[in-house]
Protein backbone atom coordinates (compact mmCIF):
# COMPACT_ATOMS: atom_id res chain seq x y z
CA UNK A 1 0.00 0.00 0.00
CA UNK A 2 1.03 3.39 -1.16
CA UNK A 3 -0.18 6.37 0.64
CA UNK A 4 0.14 10.14 -0.08
CA UNK A 5 -0.85 12.41 3.08
CA UNK A 6 -2.17 15.20 1.88
CA UNK A 7 -1.75 18.50 4.19
CA UNK A 8 -1.67 22.32 3.97
CA UNK A 9 -4.28 24.20 2.09
CA UNK A 10 -5.66 27.75 2.43
CA UNK A 11 -8.17 27.33 4.96
CA UNK A 12 -7.72 29.56 8.45
CA UNK A 13 -6.37 26.06 9.99
CA UNK A 14 -3.68 25.41 7.30
CA UNK A 15 -0.90 25.08 10.21
CA UNK A 16 -2.80 22.46 12.54
CA UNK A 17 -3.06 20.28 9.39
CA UNK A 18 0.64 20.56 8.49
CA UNK A 19 0.85 19.40 11.94
CA UNK A 20 -2.13 16.64 11.35
CA UNK A 21 -0.69 15.43 8.39
CA UNK A 22 3.00 15.38 10.21
CA UNK A 23 2.09 12.90 12.68
CA UNK A 24 0.42 10.90 9.89
CA UNK A 25 3.35 10.44 8.10
CA UNK A 26 5.76 9.85 11.06
CA UNK A 27 2.71 7.14 12.12
CA UNK A 28 2.83 5.03 8.58
CA UNK A 29 6.51 5.37 8.08
CA UNK A 30 6.90 3.56 11.69
CA UNK A 31 4.14 1.29 10.56
CA UNK A 32 6.47 0.51 7.19
CA UNK A 33 4.69 1.58 5.31
CA UNK A 34 5.59 3.76 1.58
CA UNK A 35 4.31 6.88 2.05
CA UNK A 36 4.78 10.40 0.76
CA UNK A 37 3.78 13.75 2.11
CA UNK A 38 1.91 16.63 -0.26
CA UNK A 39 2.05 19.86 1.05
CA UNK A 40 -0.55 21.85 -1.47
CA UNK A 41 -2.07 25.61 -1.35
CA UNK A 42 -3.97 26.87 -4.28
CA UNK A 43 -5.77 24.34 -6.50
CA UNK A 44 -5.76 20.99 -5.77
CA UNK A 45 -6.13 19.75 -9.26
CA UNK A 46 -2.67 20.97 -9.65
CA UNK A 47 -1.50 17.85 -7.13
CA UNK A 48 -3.67 15.34 -8.90
CA UNK A 49 -0.92 13.55 -11.36
CA UNK A 50 1.33 13.63 -7.40
CA UNK A 51 -1.67 12.49 -5.79
CA UNK A 52 -2.48 9.62 -8.33
CA UNK A 53 0.51 8.24 -7.66
CA UNK A 54 -0.93 6.52 -4.42
CA UNK A 55 -3.38 3.84 -3.61
CA UNK A 56 -4.56 6.23 -0.64
CA UNK A 57 -5.12 9.86 -0.38
CA UNK A 58 -4.51 10.57 3.66
CA UNK A 59 -6.77 13.61 3.90
CA UNK A 60 -5.09 15.42 6.58
CA UNK A 61 -7.03 18.61 6.40
CA UNK A 62 -8.60 20.58 8.43
CA UNK A 63 -11.27 23.79 7.14
CA UNK A 64 -12.18 25.74 4.11
CA UNK A 65 -12.12 23.37 0.73
CA UNK A 66 -10.08 20.29 2.51
CA UNK A 67 -13.43 19.65 4.96
CA UNK A 68 -16.26 21.04 3.09
CA UNK A 69 -16.70 18.17 0.18
CA UNK A 70 -14.50 20.39 -2.58
CA UNK A 71 -11.67 18.69 -2.11
CA UNK A 72 -13.54 15.24 -1.82
CA UNK A 73 -15.46 16.05 -4.98
CA UNK A 74 -12.59 16.40 -7.20
CA UNK A 75 -10.94 12.90 -5.90
CA UNK A 76 -14.56 11.59 -6.80
CA UNK A 77 -14.46 12.87 -9.81
CA UNK A 78 -10.94 11.26 -10.49
CA UNK A 79 -11.86 7.93 -9.25
CA UNK A 80 -8.99 8.62 -6.24
CA UNK A 81 -9.49 6.76 -2.60
CA UNK A 82 -9.40 8.60 0.44
CA UNK A 83 -10.07 8.67 3.93
CA UNK A 84 -12.29 10.44 5.76
CA UNK A 85 -16.06 11.37 4.60
CA UNK A 86 -17.11 12.06 1.06
CA UNK A 87 -18.22 15.14 -0.49
CA UNK A 88 -21.52 15.43 0.54
CA UNK A 89 -21.15 14.12 4.53
CA UNK A 90 -18.26 17.06 4.58
CA UNK A 91 -20.27 19.83 2.83
CA UNK A 92 -23.97 18.85 5.60
CA UNK A 93 -21.29 18.77 8.38
CA UNK A 94 -19.16 21.73 7.82
CA UNK A 95 -22.44 23.84 7.21
CA UNK A 96 -23.57 23.90 11.20
CA UNK A 97 -27.40 25.64 10.27
CA UNK A 98 -28.15 23.00 7.73
CA UNK A 99 -26.62 19.92 10.09
CA UNK A 100 -28.64 21.31 12.94
CA UNK A 101 -31.44 21.43 10.97
CA UNK A 102 -31.24 17.87 10.56
CA UNK A 103 -30.72 17.56 14.25
CA UNK A 104 -33.72 19.11 14.57
CA UNK A 105 -35.70 16.96 12.13
CA UNK A 106 -34.26 13.60 13.60
CA UNK A 107 -35.38 14.94 17.58
CA UNK A 108 -31.80 14.95 18.90
CA UNK A 109 -31.43 17.92 21.25
CA UNK A 110 -29.39 20.91 20.00
CA UNK A 111 -29.13 24.67 21.22
CA UNK A 112 -31.30 27.17 20.14
CA UNK A 113 -29.99 29.02 16.85
CA UNK A 114 -30.03 32.21 14.62
CA UNK A 115 -28.88 32.36 11.19
CA UNK A 116 -27.61 35.44 9.05
CA UNK A 117 -26.06 35.29 5.91
CA UNK A 118 -23.03 37.41 5.11
CA UNK A 119 -24.77 40.88 4.89
CA UNK A 120 -28.02 40.09 6.44
CA UNK A 121 -26.90 40.56 10.58
CA UNK A 122 -27.05 44.23 10.76
CA UNK A 123 -30.04 44.71 12.61
CA UNK A 124 -29.82 41.73 15.09
CA UNK A 125 -27.94 44.13 17.45
CA UNK A 126 -31.72 45.64 17.79
CA UNK A 127 -33.32 42.88 18.40
CA UNK A 128 -33.68 42.67 22.41
CA UNK A 129 -35.02 38.96 22.94
CA UNK A 130 -31.67 37.64 22.62
CA UNK A 131 -30.58 36.23 25.65
CA UNK A 132 -27.14 36.45 27.30
CA UNK A 133 -24.33 34.90 27.10
CA UNK A 134 -24.45 33.61 23.78
CA UNK A 135 -22.26 31.78 21.08
CA UNK A 136 -21.22 33.57 17.42
CA UNK A 137 -19.46 31.68 15.54
CA UNK A 138 -19.13 31.39 11.69
CA UNK A 139 -21.20 28.81 10.01
CA UNK A 140 -18.36 27.18 8.22
CA UNK A 141 -15.16 26.80 9.73
CA UNK A 142 -13.88 24.65 12.68
CA UNK A 143 -11.48 24.37 15.41
CA UNK A 144 -13.42 27.90 16.92
CA UNK A 145 -12.41 29.83 14.32
CA UNK A 146 -14.44 33.28 14.63
CA UNK A 147 -15.75 31.51 17.81
CA UNK A 148 -16.96 34.33 20.83
CA UNK A 149 -18.47 33.94 23.87
CA UNK A 150 -20.53 36.93 24.09
CA UNK A 151 -21.69 38.16 27.61
CA UNK A 152 -23.19 41.46 27.17
CA UNK A 153 -25.02 43.38 23.86
CA UNK A 154 -22.27 45.52 23.97
CA UNK A 155 -19.95 42.86 22.84
CA UNK A 156 -22.13 41.79 20.38
CA UNK A 157 -21.66 43.70 17.27
CA UNK A 158 -17.52 43.02 17.21
CA UNK A 159 -18.51 39.39 17.26
CA UNK A 160 -20.65 39.05 14.55
CA UNK A 161 -17.86 41.36 12.95
CA UNK A 162 -14.78 38.46 13.57
CA UNK A 163 -17.17 35.43 12.60
CA UNK A 164 -18.01 37.45 9.35
CA UNK A 165 -14.61 37.53 8.28
CA UNK A 166 -14.98 33.62 7.24
CA UNK A 167 -17.84 34.56 5.05
CA UNK A 168 -19.64 31.81 5.81
CA UNK A 169 -22.73 33.13 7.03
CA UNK A 170 -22.87 33.77 11.22
CA UNK A 171 -24.66 31.06 13.99
CA UNK A 172 -26.04 33.18 16.59
CA UNK A 173 -26.01 30.13 19.71
CA UNK A 174 -27.60 29.61 22.81
CA UNK A 175 -24.80 29.01 25.51
CA UNK A 176 -25.27 25.64 27.32
CA UNK A 177 -23.27 26.12 30.75
CA UNK A 178 -21.66 23.02 31.91
CA UNK A 179 -19.02 20.84 30.49
CA UNK A 180 -17.13 20.02 27.26
CA UNK A 181 -17.74 16.54 25.77
CA UNK A 182 -16.82 14.89 23.26
CA UNK A 183 -17.21 11.74 21.36
CA UNK A 184 -15.59 9.98 18.45
CA UNK A 185 -16.64 7.55 16.09
CA UNK A 186 -13.79 4.51 14.21
CA UNK A 187 -15.63 3.01 11.67
CA UNK A 188 -19.03 1.63 13.10
CA UNK A 189 -18.14 1.92 16.88
CA UNK A 190 -18.35 5.27 19.21
CA UNK A 191 -15.20 5.42 21.12
CA UNK A 192 -15.35 6.01 24.47
CA UNK A 193 -16.40 9.39 25.59
CA UNK A 194 -14.16 12.37 26.35
CA UNK A 195 -14.74 15.24 28.86
CA UNK A 196 -12.37 18.37 27.91
CA UNK A 197 -11.42 20.93 30.64
CA UNK A 198 -9.72 23.83 28.75
CA UNK A 199 -7.75 26.62 31.45
CA UNK A 200 -9.59 29.20 29.42
CA UNK A 201 -13.46 29.71 29.53
CA UNK A 202 -13.93 28.16 26.53
CA UNK A 203 -12.37 25.62 24.74
CA UNK A 204 -10.46 27.84 22.39
CA UNK A 205 -8.19 27.47 19.20
CA UNK A 206 -5.46 27.70 21.88
CA UNK A 207 -6.65 25.47 24.44
CA UNK A 208 -6.98 22.77 21.20
CA UNK A 209 -3.60 22.93 20.06
CA UNK A 210 -1.28 24.40 22.55
CA UNK A 211 -0.42 21.45 24.76
CA UNK A 212 -1.05 21.84 28.75
CA UNK A 213 -4.14 24.17 27.91
CA UNK A 214 -6.48 21.64 28.29
CA UNK A 215 -7.30 17.89 30.54
CA UNK A 216 -9.15 15.62 29.14
CA UNK A 217 -10.73 12.89 30.97
CA UNK A 218 -11.22 9.53 29.40
CA UNK A 219 -13.51 7.82 29.77
CA UNK A 220 -15.12 11.30 31.32
CA UNK A 221 -17.39 10.30 34.28
CA UNK A 222 -20.51 9.95 33.41
CA UNK A 223 -23.17 7.60 34.43
CA UNK A 224 -23.21 4.48 32.37
CA UNK A 225 -27.19 5.16 30.89
CA UNK A 226 -26.06 8.59 29.85
CA UNK A 227 -22.66 7.65 28.21
CA UNK A 228 -24.69 4.94 25.68
CA UNK A 229 -27.03 7.80 24.70
CA UNK A 230 -24.22 10.18 24.46
CA UNK A 231 -22.39 6.93 22.17
CA UNK A 232 -25.53 5.99 20.54
CA UNK A 233 -26.31 9.77 19.60
CA UNK A 234 -22.47 9.89 18.35
CA UNK A 235 -23.20 6.82 15.72
CA UNK A 236 -26.90 8.11 14.89
CA UNK A 237 -25.50 11.69 13.59
CA UNK A 238 -22.38 9.75 12.05
CA UNK A 239 -24.75 7.80 9.90
CA UNK A 240 -27.60 10.77 9.18
CA UNK A 241 -24.90 12.74 7.63
CA UNK A 242 -23.71 10.15 5.43
CA UNK A 243 -20.15 9.74 7.55
CA UNK A 244 -17.74 7.74 6.94
CA UNK A 245 -14.20 6.10 8.37
CA UNK A 246 -14.24 8.25 11.14
CA UNK A 247 -15.92 11.60 13.06
CA UNK A 248 -16.14 13.59 16.13
CA UNK A 249 -19.53 14.50 17.59
CA UNK A 250 -19.04 17.44 20.23
CA UNK A 251 -21.29 18.21 23.11
CA UNK A 252 -22.54 20.07 25.86
CA UNK A 253 -23.74 18.89 29.03
CA UNK A 254 -25.80 21.22 31.46
CA UNK A 255 -25.30 21.29 34.91
CA UNK A 256 -29.02 19.19 35.14
CA UNK A 257 -27.44 16.38 33.18
CA UNK A 258 -29.18 17.28 29.53
CA UNK A 259 -27.10 16.89 26.68
CA UNK A 260 -26.74 19.42 24.07
CA UNK A 261 -25.28 17.91 19.94
CA UNK A 262 -23.27 20.85 18.02
CA UNK A 263 -21.95 19.62 15.81
CA UNK A 264 -19.88 16.60 14.15
CA UNK A 265 -16.21 16.99 12.74
CA UNK A 266 -15.56 15.02 9.81
CA UNK A 267 -11.64 15.33 9.93
CA UNK A 268 -10.96 15.18 13.52
CA UNK A 269 -7.71 17.02 14.26
CA UNK A 270 -4.80 14.28 14.94
CA UNK A 271 -2.38 15.76 16.38
CA UNK A 272 -0.70 14.93 19.66
CA UNK A 273 -3.55 16.91 21.93
CA UNK A 274 -5.98 15.46 19.10
CA UNK A 275 -9.49 13.92 20.73
CA UNK A 276 -10.11 10.94 18.40
CA UNK A 277 -6.71 9.52 18.77
CA UNK A 278 -6.49 9.48 23.09
CA UNK A 279 -9.84 7.85 22.92
CA UNK A 280 -8.66 5.25 20.54
CA UNK A 281 -5.55 4.77 22.72
CA UNK A 282 -8.07 4.10 25.85
CA UNK A 283 -9.23 0.61 23.30
CA UNK A 284 -5.63 -0.14 23.25
CA UNK A 285 -5.48 1.11 19.81
CA UNK A 286 -2.37 3.13 19.44
CA UNK A 287 -1.90 6.02 17.01
CA UNK A 288 0.07 3.78 14.66
CA UNK A 289 -2.67 1.55 14.26
CA UNK A 290 -4.97 4.19 13.87
CA UNK A 291 -3.51 5.69 10.99
CA UNK A 292 -2.74 2.46 9.32
CA UNK A 293 -6.79 1.46 10.00
CA UNK A 294 -8.33 4.21 8.66
CA UNK A 295 -5.77 3.99 5.52
CA UNK A 296 -7.16 0.39 5.41
CA UNK A 297 -11.03 1.21 5.46
CA UNK A 298 -10.42 3.80 2.59
CA UNK A 299 -8.45 1.05 0.21
CA UNK A 300 -11.17 -1.98 0.90
CA UNK A 301 -14.07 1.28 -0.02
CA UNK A 302 -15.48 0.60 3.32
Amino acid sequence: MKVAVLMGGNSAEREVSLHSGRAVVSALRSASVDVFDCIYDGDIRDYLTQLAKADVVFVALHGGEGENGEVQQVFDEEGLLYTGSGSEASALAMDKNASKQLMIENELPTPEWLFFENDDWANVGAKNDLVYPLVVKPNGEGSTVGLSIVRSAADLVPAIEKANECKSGIILEEYIPGRELTVGILGDEALPCVEIIPTHDHYDYECKYTSGMSNYICPAGLPAALASQLSQTSLAMHDILGCRHYSRADFRLSPENSFYFLEVNTLPGLTDTSLVPKAAEVLGISFKELIVKLCGMALNGR
